[in-house]
């Protein structure tokens, strides 16, 4: 879900709001705040959320691929990951945001349980 080479493009956050969350955890760092301190306080700041959530439901290539990828999760399994740390402290990744599109879309959508890495203490 990254803008990079892999990954559902239309599914990223817009370069703009990625900036910004960028620069504000960028901030917190350098002010001494813990990784995930600046991370969640960034995703904060920047109003990731909301302006996310208003990006998915402007864009039509955006709500395309949401569309296509509720529809293969009522046939199978399917994975939405990024590069945010497990268990993101107050959700604060687009991929938790997505997940509850995808159930706005699909209400009956099965969310199944955050798989642990390995190494990580439960």
């Amino acid at each position: 879900m990254r803008a990079g080479r892999a990954g559902v493009k239309a599914l990223a956050p817009p370069e703009g709001l990625f900036a910004d969350f960028s620069r504000e955890k960028a901030a917190a760092r350098r002010a001494g705040a813990p990784a995930a301190d600046a991370h969640a306080l960034a995703f904060r700041r920047a109003r990731y959320p909301e302006r996310f959530r208003r990006h998915m439901r402007a864009d039509p290539a955006a709500r395309h691929a949401l569309s296509a990828l509720v529809a293969e999760a009522r046939t199978r399994d399917v994975y939405v990951m990024c590069m945010c740390p497990y268990r993101t402290p107050g959700g604060a990744c687009h991929t938790y945001l997505l997940l509850e599109l995808a159930q706005e879309l699909d209400p009956a959508l099965r969310l199944l349980p955050e798989p642990r890495p390995a190494g990580q203490p439960r």
